[in-house]
């Protein structure tokens, strides 16, 4: 009888000792996961209530001698969409987002896949709210599901270069829709127009995205690159650093406000040799002849004080992305706009007489006090080239060098030419650079 009550007492000891070694081991382990590593599980759950965004990095600014602005930035406010944002918001409100099918090569091999639909999410999701506040706006779908296959991790540019008041009714109400958001971008200012846009060039998006870089962020917002001449060769040191902007999410995934930002950093100014005065000067003055390029130099140093070409264009017209009609237009233009006329490859028509006559100069082949005839033209072979003057139904005659050079015959300078050969003509414009890049900082050469 009283081993019983031993036996039955040892059990109940038992079972309590177990219920406190039990009791004491979850103890140690909440302990372990909320004070040991407490720390850890925070910063996860921070993680999750966050989003990282890059933000672009400012450019410097393009400034002549003088230090006058002739590219600067301004700020551009946008709405963007976050396009997984809305997907997930989607989902967690409606139930499964619906799916669109579409045809990828894989290895190789063309197959089915399926992926949402992003343009119904949109449309059943984003707009009607947009609409209400009467903030919708027109947008290519197309262009929307490309991006959401392509592009995931760059928010998609809903409206560009929004004007204040619809950034004060965005300020204003609260949208309360995942992944919805309003960021600010530089964009970039020429500031007098056309004037050097051969010179200076323009900006545009790159052509891929990093996606190693990408990676670091929630999403990315990509720099934009130069594209052409100064823009393009100095773009290393015009380039700043990006910042990063952590927003606030809730567990439906909306975007409710800003953590912190780490603002970006502005590139180095880069300034010129170029003197904008005598840059418009000149533009001003080759426009009479519609087509025309020119330089001004600085005798003392070979500074270039003014490089002009005519027709030009504006190239804020490419800011922040060039419309098909303009680009169009500019490709049709007989004036080729887009060339550099002052140097690039093109015939050098009279001026190459100069350099003929130093050919004709040179060597044992003084043809310094040669004449010849010109009686509207010359004819070599089976053909007769023209001087300008058979036009005006007259000569220039019998003359010499000075005078050619004075009325510009083009019927001396052929037989002058001819006379002096190919070899001397060739030798005398690689001297003088002819075909040869010039070592500035352009490009298009």
């Amino acid at each position: 009888m009283n081993r019983g009550r031993l036996t039955s007492r040892l059990r109940i000891q038992l079972v309590g000792l177990l219920m406190l070694l039990g009791m004491g081991a979850l103890g140690l382990r909440l302990w372990w996961i909320q004070v040991a590593h407490g720390e850890v599980w925070t910063s996860q759950l921070r993680g999750s209530s966050q989003a990282t965004v890059r933000i672009p990095s400012v450019r410097g600014e393009i400034k002549d001698r003088n230090g006058v602005t002739l590219v600067q930035n301004r700020a551009s406010y946008e709405v963007d969409f976050y396009l997984p944002e809305m997907v997930k918001g989607y989902r967690e409100r409606f139930g499964p987002p619906p799916l669109t099918e579409y045809r990828a090569i894989i290895n190789g091999m063309p197959k089915d896949q399926k992926e949402p639909d992003i343009i119904k999410i949109v449309n059943g999701g984003i707009v009607p709210r947009l609409n209400d506040l009467d903030l919708a706006r027109d947008y290519n779908a197309g262009r929307l599901q490309k991006h959401y296959r392509n592009d995931t991790e760059v928010p998609y540019s809903y409206v560009k270069d929004i004007d204040f008041p619809t950034l004060a009714k965005f300020s204003e109400h609260d949208v309360g829709l995942p992944g919805v958001d309003i960021a600010i971008k530089p964009v970039r200012s020429y500031v007098y127009g056309a004037l050097a846009a051969h010179i200076l060039g323009y900006v545009g998006m790159p052509n891929d995205i990093d996606k190693e870089e990408a990676g670091k962020f929630t999403f990315y917002q990509q720099d934009v690159e130069g594209k052409s001449n100064i823009e393009k060769t100095m773009d290393q040191y015009l380039r700043g650093k990006p910042g990063v902007r952590y927003l606030r999410k809730n567990a439906k995934g909306t975007i409710e406000g800003v953590l912190k930002e780490d603002p970006p950093q502005q590139g180095a100014n880069v300034f010129l040799t170029i003197d904008s005065r005598i840059q418009a000067i000149a533009e001003e003055a080759l426009r009479a002849v519609s087509r025309a390029g020119a330089v001004v130099v600085d005798p003392n140093n070979g500074n270039v004080l003014a490089m002009t070409s005519v027709p030009s264009f504006d190239p804020n017209t490419f800011i922040p992305s060039i419309k098909a009609k303009d680009w169009k237009a500019l490709q049709k233009d007989e004036g080729d706009p887009l060339v550099n006329r002052a140097i690039s490859c093109l015939p050098p028509g009279s001026t190459f007489k100069l350099i003929t006559s130093l050919a004709g100069l040179r060597g044992a082949k003084n043809l310094a006090g040669a004449k010849y005839s010109c009686g509207g033209g010359v004819s070599y072979g089976d053909h007769f080239f023209q001087c300008w003057v058979a036009s005006k139904h007259y000569t220039h005659g019998t003359i010499g060098l000075a005078d050619a050079i004075k009325v510009s015959c083009d019927s001396f300078f052929y037989q002058y030419g001819n006379a002096a050969g190919i070899q001397s003509i060739d030798h005398i414009g690689k001297m003088l650079g002819i075909g040869e890049e010039s070592g500035l900082q352009l490009s298009g050469e």
